[in-house]
């Protein structure tokens, strides 16, 4: 029940960032009849990075960023239900779900380091505006977007996630 609770609570926030326009709103809803989530991934920096798609593209966009230790699997409840009204994106992170886990050895899993990628990774999938919406790990990768690009966030959702510059300490 707690979890019902949480995710209406979400749809009436989201609803506040709905589009603008009763007819931009009506047009999103005509187009976006397919509830289905596709599974895709995309090369960013020589790393096969997976995401989970849903809704119609012309309608307004939530880049999901997930927690740790999970991955975009976490937001699959949000892509069924939210995708007659908007266009999510879910990526998993290098190391998470289903992208590529390099090395760390070779690879620097930093938050700065994961932010880059998934900045690199929203223009590969050609995204210039957005809802951030973040949870745990997904704050300190989302607030690094914003300072980098913040005339592409529309609004920002924040779920259980830190917001400081550190990120989280050391485990």
């Amino acid at each position: 029940m707690y979890r019902a609770l949480k995710l209406t609570a979400l749809c009436a926030m989201l609803a506040m960032i709905s589009p603008a326009s009763e007819a931009a709103s009506s047009a999103a809803k005509r187009t976006a009849t397919d509830r289905s989530i596709l599974y895709r991934t995309k090369q960013v920096d020589g790393l096969s990075i997976f995401y989970r798609e849903a809704g119609n593209p012309d309608a307004p966009t939530l880049l999901l960023l997930h927690g740790f230790p999970s991955s975009s699997r976490m937001y699959e409840p949000l892509l069924s239900r939210l995708s007659d009204r908007y266009h999510l994106i879910a990526p998993d992170y290098p190391g998470f779900g289903h992208s590529d886990a390099p090395d760390a050895k070779t690879f620097a899993y930093t938050f700065d380091h994961l932010a880059e990628i998934t900045a690199h990774f929203t223009e590969a999938v050609g995204l210039t505006h957005y809802t951030l919406y973040v949870q745990d790990y997904g704050g300190p990768i989302g607030m690094r977007l914003a300072v980098r690009n913040p005339e592409r966030v529309d609004a920002l959702i924040v779920q259980n996630a830190v917001a400081h510059e550190e990120g989280l300490g050391p485990l």
